[in-house]
């Protein structure tokens, strides 16, 4: 018998857990077809079907904190690039009697010293004070970094400010990520998870856009403001279930995750914490055999074989990664492109390394799950190699050239650092962390 038409006129969505309950439904002529045979009534019966439907969590929820850690995953991409179009600005105005080579470095390069020494910070104080406060206070060296650099009256203190703001994003790089991936749930998570990468992107292209029409004081001042702004918007976002859990606090747990899914009742989300819970206990029981463990040295599990091919992974992915020239490009885009005398504008070719970058993020969220890891890293590393060989053959000509760039070449500079940039992106870049995140 043909049940098309029922299906048509009443969407009935029955749950995949049962319970003891028999029902019957019946309809009547005037509600079916119009033919004898199917106008005659039916009879469903089962033993084990429960009608009330399922809890589906509501996306919003867990969007409005995505945004505000997202914001703070702006200023990341805002901080890392400050320095290619304020530099040549800086240069413009004389200020600080004239910048020396050496003083162009250590504005450039405070930041990364500053990210390193909030690396283990973070991971401290993400366990010891919570998710959400250790957002707030890592808002507070941006904003006091930001400061500094606005109102900075040597070149020793713009560096400070520069120091300050790369302790902010160091840390903000590894907290957001964990945050975001304990709020989520499972369904939507990836996509969350990489919305913070399309957002640092997103800072890049703004600030390039932004140094482009103003001075290097109002892309400070307007960090500053952004900069309060999430220093005012991350308390009002839940604090993370994993780790209220893990410090013992189920139910405020439970009530956060209300929050985070949008529920009314707690039984809407009682299953999700339980399985949240099931995870916590299992941790605990890996960590109390690791301290079975702990009469190992340190150095007799380091030098296993496994943990020394880890390590190998590890630290070779790391080291290519920052020796891939990344920073040097994003710190003195604008300097590089004046220097390669290409045809068009220093700051104009920024932008578009800035939309490069962007889109290069987004692609890479494509390609990483289809080509594979292994496949892609290759392909990244030849890549960006290749692209700055041919950037190194343009200077190259140029001082044969008495300083001066050939015009059949002028348009190498663009191409090969557009193409550096997506290279970057879709391999070394996102992977290395993946790779170190796997083999811990």
């Amino acid at each position: 018998m043909n049940f098309n038409w029922l299906h048509n006129k009443y969407s009935v969505l029955f749950s995949q857990r049962f319970c003891s309950v028999s029902f019957r439904v019946k309809y009547f002529k005037n509600m079916g077809p119009k033919n004898s045979e199917e106008s005659t009534a039916i009879r469903i019966d089962s033993q084990e079907i429960d009608t009330t439907p399922t809890f589906q969590p509501k996306i919003l929820p867990q969007l409005f904190p995505t945004l505000i850690v997202c914001l703070a995953c702006f200023e990341v991409g805002a901080v890392r690039v400050w320095t290619s179009p304020a530099l040549p600005d800086l240069e413009r105005q004389n200020l600080f009697g004239g910048l020396t080579p050496n003083d162009k470095s250590w504005i450039a390069s405070a930041v990364t010293l500053g990210a390193v020494v909030s690396g283990p910070a973070a991971g401290f104080i993400l366990d010891r004070v919570g998710r959400r406060k250790s957002l707030v206070l890592l808002a507070i060296p941006l904003i006091i970094g930001w400061l500094l650099i606005a109102f900075a009256p040597t070149v020793t203190l713009m560096s400070v400010g520069r120091f300050v703001n790369g302790i902010s994003i160091g840390g903000y790089i590894m907290v957001s990520n964990v945050y975001l991936a304990e709020i989520s749930e499972q369904r939507i998570r990836g996509s969350i998870l990489s919305a913070t990468s399309i957002a640092l992107g997103s800072g890049i292209l703004f600030t390039y856009i932004l140094g482009t029409f103003f001075s290097w004081f109002m892309l400070s001042a307007v960090n500053i403001v952004i900069s309060i702004i999430i220093l005012l918007a991350i308390p009002t976002i839940p604090e993370s279930p994993v780790y209220l859990i893990h410090k013992g606090h189920k139910k405020k747990a439970g009530m956060e995750l209300m929050r985070l899914r949008g529920a009314t009742q707690f039984h809407e989300i009682e299953d999700e914490l339980n399985e949240l819970h099931s995870y916590s206990d299992y941790d605990h029981k890996i960590q109390a055999q690791r301290s079975t463990q702990s009469h190992q040295s340190l150095w007799t599990r380091l030098t296993r074989k496994g943990s020394l091919k880890a390590l190998g992974i590890t630290f070779g992915l790391m080291i290519f990664q920052q020796l891939s020239g990344i920073n040097a490009v994003m710190f003195f885009t604008a300097r590089i492109f004046s220097a390669a005398q290409t045809n068009l504008d220093a700051n104009v070719c920024a932008i578009l390394i800035g939309v490069d970058t962007l889109f290069a993020v987004i692609l890479s969220l494509f390609l990483i799950d289809k080509l594979g890891r292994r496949m892609l890293l290759f392909i990244s590393q030849l890549g960006t190699c290749f692209c700055l060989v041919c950037l190194g053959v343009v200077f190259y000509w140029q001082e044969k050239n008495d300083g001066a760039t050939p015009n059949e070449i002028s348009w190498v500079p663009l191409l090969s650092l557009v193409l550096f940039v997506v290279f970057f992106n879709i391999g070394i870049g996102p992977l290395g962390n993946c790779f170190v995140h796997n083999y811990q």
